[in-house]
C-alpha cells in the first residue's frame, strides 16, 4: 500500500514537471516567435527605406545620363575637328564641357541600418547581396568619380595659371581668345578627350552596372513584401 502512495506520488511529481516543462517550452516558442515577428517587421521596414533609396537613386542616374546623353554630339564634334568657331558663341555648353560636370550622392540610409542588423538567422539570402551590391557599386562608382573629379580640377587649375581668357570665361562674358585656343591648340582636344573617356567609358558604365542590379533588388524586395 505505501509503496503505492509512493508510486502515485512519483507518477503526480513526473506529471507537473512535465506540465512544467511543456509550459517553459510554449512559452520559450511563443517568446521566440514573438521575437522573430518583430526582427522580421523590422527588416521588412528597412527593405522598405532601401526601397525608397534606391529609386531617387536611379532618378538622379536617369537625369544624369540623359544630361551626358544630350551633350555626347558636342563631345564628338570636338573630336572630330568639326566644330565651327561661330558654335562656341551661339552654344556656351561647348566652352564648359572640360571644366564642370553633374554630381551625385547616393542615399545610404537603408543600407547604413542594414549592416547593422542582425541577419545571421535568416536564411533569406536578400540582406547578404543588397549589402554586396552596395559594398561593390559603391567602391567602383567612388574610384570613377574621384577620377572623374581630378580631370575636372586639373583641367580647372590648368585654365585660371595659364590663360588670360580664364577671368572672361567663369564669367560667362564668352571669350575670342579662349575660342582660337579650343579651335586650334591640341591641347584642348586632348583635355576633352580625356574628360570623355573616363565619363562615357569608365564612369557611365558604373552607373548602368548599379541601375541595372539595383532594379533586380527592387524586384526582390517586391516579393518579400508580398
Amino acid at each position: 500500500m505505501k509503496n503505492k502512495k509512493i508510486g502515485n506520488y512519483l507518477a503526480y511529481a513526473i506529471g507537473e514537471i512535465i506540465l512544467v516543462v511543456i509550459g517553459i517550452l510554449i512559452a520559450v516558442s511563443l517568446n521566440n516567435w514573438n521575437e522573430n515577428r518583430k526582427e522580421n517587421k523590422k527588416l521588412l521596414n528597412i527593405y522598405s527605406i532601401i526601397e525608397n533609396d534606391l529609386n531617387n537613386d536611379l532618378k538622379e542616374i536617369e537625369k544624369i545620363q540623359n544630361f551626358y546623353k544630350s551633350v555626347d554630339p558636342l563631345y564628338t564634334k570636338i573630336l572630330n575637328d568639326s566644330v565651327r568657331k561661330v558654335e562656341y558663341v551661339f552654344n556656351p555648353q561647348y566652352t564648359y564641357l572640360t571644366i564642370g560636370f553633374p554630381e551625385i550622392t547616393f542615399n545610404k540610409r537603408g543600407y547604413n541600418q542594414l549592416t547593422n542588423f542582425n541577419t545571421d538567422s535568416y536564411q533569406d539570402s536578400l540582406p547578404t547581396q543588397i549589402i554586396e551590391f552596395y559594398t561593390e557599386r559603391l567602391r567602383e562608382i567612388k574610384i570613377d568619380d574621384e577620377l572623374r573629379a581630378k580631370d575636372f580640377h586639373e583641367n580647372y587649375s590648368h585654365y585660371k595659371k595659364n590663360y588670360k581668357w580664364w577671368a572672361d570665361l567663369i564669367s560667362m562674358k564668352g571669350s575670342q581668345e579662349f575660342i582660337e585656343y579650343a579651335t586650334t591648340d591640341p591641347d584642348y582636344k586632348n583635355r576633352v578627350a580625356s574628360v570623355y573617356f573616363v565619363t562615357y567609358k569608365v564612369f557611365l558604365p558604373e552607373l548602368e552596372k548599379f541601375k541595372k542590379q539595383a532594379e533586380v533588388i527592387l524586384t526582390e524586395i517586391e516579393k518579400r513584401k508580398e
